[in-house]
Order: C-alpha cells, then sequence, then structure tokens
C-alpha cells in the first residue's frame, strides 16, 4: 500500500511500516467532537434566550395581568365584604312590619350597600297609614335581621 500524495507530490502523512502494512498517521489533529448549542463553545458567554420561550412566558403573564384589569374596572366590588341586597331587605322589613307589628304599611325604603356585619346598625324609612316612620334594622351574627317596631 503506498502513501497518499498532495497536489504537489509531497506525502500527506508520514508513513509507519509495521508487520509488513504501512499506516498512514495524519499530521494533523482530528477535529473536535460537536457541542450542544453556542453557548458551550464559548466559556463566560451568556446563553440568550429563544424568542419563542419569551413569548410562551410573556403571552400568559400579559393576559393574566389584562384580566386582573379588567375584573378590578368592572367589578370594583369584589374586594369589598358582603352587602345587603337592598330589594329583599325592603321586602323583609314590610313583611316584618305588616305581619309582626299587625301595620298597615305600604312601601319601604333602605339604604343601598349596607354591609353583612354583626351589630351594623342602619334605618328604614316606611309609609304607614298615609304616614312616613322610621324604624332601625339591626344585622345579627346568625345574618338575621332585627327590625325594631317603627316610631
Amino acid at each position: 500500500m503506498e502513501p497518499t500524495m498532495n497536489p504537489d507530490g509531497a506525502s500527506d502523512s508520514p508513513a509507519v511500516t509495521g508487520a509488513g502494512a504501512v499506516l498512514l498517521v495524519p499530521r494533523w489533529k482530528p477535529a473536535p467532537p460537536p457541542e450542544w448549542g453556542p453557548a458551550a463553545t464559548v466559556p463566560g458567554r451568556r446563553r440568550r434566550l429563544s424568542p419563542k420561550v419569551v413569548v410562551a412566558v410573556a403571552v400568559p403573564v400579559v393576559l393574566l395581568a389584562v384580566a386582573g384589569t379588567v375584573v378590578a374596572v368592572t367589578r370594583p366590588d369584589l374586594p369589598r365584604q358582603k352587602v345587603l341586597d337592598t330589594a329583599a331587605l325592603q321586602r323583609q322589613v314590610l313583611t316584618v312590619l305588616r305581619t309582626d307589628y299587625r301595620l298597615n304599611a305600604d312601601t319601604v325604603a333602605c339604604p343601598v350597600d349596607q354591609p353583612v356585619v354583626e351589630g351594623h346598625r342602619f334605618t328604614c324609612t316606611a309609609e304607614v297609614d298615609g304616614t312616613t316612620v322610621t324604624t332601625w334594622v339591626t344585622v345579627r351574627s346568625t345574618g338575621q335581621l332585627e327590625v325594631a317596631r317603627p316610631k
């Protein structure tokens, strides 16, 4: 076996003979094995995040922020405590005035957004026999209402 030659006629590598065979020994270093990713080839260099990763993280964060803003603007009452339903409150006071106190009550008007807090007290007005009267309403611990006799 003959050694291979360069185009200029020189031998590519020195020949080593042994046991009747010619072995070629390269004069250059073999290429290093391929590395995974560009950051692995340059020590001390930080890897850049892929645009896909940035989008995959940023989109849900932005959507949550937008949803939170929309809820905060459209439902500002959410963080507050529970309040009484005004229409139901007025019906209940009217029922108490008619059944418990046996008054000829026609209408009842109570303030809106009364909190459901034990001991909270407020007044409602009612029309009884053509006269406007005031009654106290107190919220009890069980969530029940105590309606006082009107004055």
